[in-house]
């Protein structure tokens, strides 16, 4: 220690100024007088004295709060007399947060209104539980919405409502500033309320347009909006929609707002805005589906005999399948023999015509299937397999099916005839014998085949043709 130097002690007054103490500091006891403040204050406990630290309650009649509800009885230092320190009785009151500071001004019943249970979705600013008299509110609502009725700015006041034993009661109430004219009474409950809203049941969506009829709910709050649609999500192939560009701005408390030239099954974001950047209205629509495109391709595999095509895009609808027309006919006299519509789910892509049979044309057409119909045709003409390779030419065909058939019957004359005397006798009349696309497979088909004048008679299409049995 520093020589001439010793330990002190100081202590600060109430006017935060410190001041050295020559005796030592004792625990003292004392007691606070009943504070002689608002006499409608009402004490519990209620006594003319309290003990040191002792807390009590204040209250006050009808609808007036105490402006301190918590109170203590303290000792506070005061200053420093001929180096002891001097002490004087005080109240504390307790604070919202829990803290204790000396009381300043005495305490009074004043009018307060407790925080109103309006709208949840209402923002108070200051937000509080409580608010006393003349304490001014500013009102919000999240974007899109604004209170009703439109008050921005609230404060809470009092009426006289009733006299008492010659004494008035007051209620709370909120007073609403209205639009820079003067504070008027709040009659109902305050609720943000959407300021612009489509008329339910007037929403049309199209293949190619969206369409609403809207109505501002609040006067003089939609002036100059502007609407505009926008692609959801970026397009990507083979599905690719063109952006839409520009905005509509619209005026007035109601109209009709159109998207048009829009891609079907395309999901659009419809926006209505006020500038600079309040969003009013906001949803996501899809347009509705429509047929789909032509098959960008449709080709017969020469090696198996499938009728083979390549998938379509759900660009303009979900693809629930797909809807085949076959039709065949005799090559040489182009007389009718078959037709037959087939449907496949959307996971198929090939399908194995039946019944072909040498000296035969088919023509088959395929369409891709949405929610909305068959869309657009693809057209296929091709001629019998014959040994598991296609015929050649239209026009050769006759020729190569003699040819074969010639060389066939010369060398095994002898056997044919065997085989179809035997057969003849057992056959019922107008039967006939005929290859079904492979030489090692026949046949026996009982009856006719379809004649060209009862093809598709009465709307009906032809019966298809029994099915082949192969022969040993």
């Amino acid at each position: 220690m520093t020589p001439g130097w010793k330990h002190a002690w100081e202590v600060k007054d109430n006017q935060d100024v410190w001041h050295e103490v020559a005796k030592n500091l004792t625990c003292t006891t004392g007691k606070c007088p009943k504070p002689q403040w608002d006499q409608k204050l009402r004490f519990q406990p209620n006594r003319n004295n309290y003990r040191l630290n002792e807390e009590l309650n204040l209250t006050c009649p009808g609808a007036l709060k105490p402006s301190v509800p918590k109170v203590k009885c303290a000792r506070q230092f005061v200053r420093v007399n001929s180096g002891k320190p001097v002490y004087e009785d005080t109240w504390w009151g307790r604070k919202s947060t829990g803290a204790w500071i000396p009381i300043e001004t005495a305490v009074e019943c004043i009018e307060t209104c407790q925080r109103p249970q309006w709208d949840s979705s209402l923002q108070l600013t200051p937000d509080q539980k409580n608010y006393k008299k003349n304490d001014e509110v500013t009102l919000s609502c999240p974007e899109g919405f604004q209170p009703s009725p439109t008050f921005t700015h609230v404060k809470c006041s009092s009426e006289d409502q009733s006299f008492s034993h010659g004494k008035p009661k007051y209620r709370e109430v909120w007073l609403g500033w209205n639009m820079g004219s003067a504070w008027i009474p709040i009659q109902s409950d305050v609720e943000c309320l959407d300021i612009l809203q489509v008329v339910p049941g007037t929403l049309e969506i199209s293949s190619t347009s969206i369409k609403l009829n809207w109505t501002c709910r609040l006067r003089d709050a939609c002036q100059n909006m502007r609407a505009m649609c926008r692609l959801a999500v970026p397009s990507s192939p083979p599905c690719e929609a063109e952006e839409m560009k520009g905005e509509e701005t619209l005026q007035g408390q109601e109209g009709t707002f159109t998207c048009s030239a829009l891609q079907p099954f395309t999901d659009y974001s419809v926006t209505i805005s006020l500038p600079p950047s309040t969003i009013l209205y906001r949803q996501l629509h899809r347009t509705k589906e429509t047929v789909p495109d032509k098959l960008e391709k449709l080709w017969l595999d020469p090696t198996t005999g499938f009728l083979m095509w390549k998938p379509l895009p759900s660009c303009k609808g979900e693809i629930i399948g797909y809807q085949l027309n076959i039709t065949s006919w005799r090559a040489h006299d182009g007389s009718s023999l078959e037709f037959m519509q087939v449907l496949v789910n959307q996971s198929v892509t090939q399908y194995t015509p039946s019944h072909q049979a040498p000296g035969s044309k088919y023509l088959v057409t395929v369409q891709g299937l949405t929610a909305a119909g068959a869309g657009a045709v693809s057209v296929l003409e091709f001629q019998s397999f014959f040994s598991g390779e296609p015929l050649g030419p239209w026009p050769g065909m006759a020729v190569t099916v003699v040819v074969v058939l010639s060389v066939l019957v010369l060398l095994s004359a002898g056997i044919l005839w065997a085989v179809l005397s035997s057969s003849w006798l057992g056959s019922p009349p107008g039967a006939e014998l005929q290859p079904c696309g492979n030489l090692d497979n026949y046949c026996e088909i009982k009856g006719t085949l379809l004649a060209v004048e009862d093809a598709g008679k009465d709307g009906q299409a032809g019966k298809p043709l029994p099915q082949c049995l192969p022969v040993l």
